[in-house]
This record gives C-alpha cells, sequence and structure tokens, in this order.
C-alpha cells in the first residue's frame, strides 16, 4: 500500500494492490483505492476510515507478513491498520484500538486495549467479586 499526503501532512490518496491486474481481486482492491482516496480528498478523516474498516472479518484474514500488523481479520482490517499506524498519531490509535504489537507489550498489564493482537478483553462489570 502507498499512500501519497496533502502539503499540509494529511493522507490524500492511496494506491493498494491485490492479486493480478485484469483479475476480480486486483478491480475490486483498485475500485477500494479510488473510494478510499475520493473519501479522503472530500474531507472524511482517516479516523472515521479507519473506525469503520477496522475488524471487518471476511476471508482472506490470519496472518500477514507486516511485523507491525501480524494478524488482520480481512484485507480491509490490515489496510485501515496500516492507514492508521501510518498517519494518525499513538494517543488517537490507542483510541482505535489499533496499537503495534510492541505498543501493546509496552502498556501497562491492567490496561484495556481492545484489538485482536493482543485479545484482550474488556472487564466484566457483571462479574461477581469476592
Amino acid at each position: 500500500m502507498t499512500t501519497n499526503q496533502f502539503p499540509d501532512g494529511r493522507p490524500g490518496e492511496v494506491f493498494a494492490r491485490w492479486g493480478k491486474d485484469g483479475s476480480t481481486a486486483g478491480g475490486m482492491m483498485d475500485a477500494f483505492s479510488i473510494m478510499l482516496s475520493l473519501a479522503l480528498q472530500y474531507g472524511v478523516p482517516a479516523e472515521a476510515i479507519v473506525a469503520k474498516l477496522r475488524d471487518l472479518r471476511f476471508e482472506p484474514f490470519g496472518m500477514t507478513d507486516d511485523d507491525e500488523i501480524p494478524d488482520a481479520s480481512s484485507i480491509m482490517d490490515w489496510v485501515a491498520r496500516r492507514l492508521a499506524l501510518d498517519w494518525l498519531p499513538f494517543d488517537t490509535r490507542k483510541d482505535l484500538g489499533v496499537l503495534t504489537t510492541k505498543e501493546e507489550a509496552a502498556l501497562p498489564a491492567d490496561a484495556y486495549a481492545p484489538t485482536p493482537l493482543a485479545r484482550r478483553q474488556p472487564p466484566n462489570p457483571r462479574a461477581a467479586t469476592a
């Protein structure tokens, strides 16, 4: 995935390649890249895009060759996470639940980070306390 930016530093154009040119998967990814670029160019905040696309689940999913995103629930999930890691500040990404494995490991043990990487669960308010 390649991303170009506006002069002010915001992401403005995304080129994501998947599959062979002319294939259905390649064509769908080209169309997705165009729509994602248009959304960014017409003012949709990257945070909103990440929030809507992350954790979408469909095939193919699983392990990736990206050291910062070792596991993704779909191609769109990976694109959203990559966009977040490349363009959003840490605090925004933490709120969205998009952290690298190193960032998650650096969090305190009782911190809640709702990402599939750590597979942490929020405290259960209905759990009985002793």
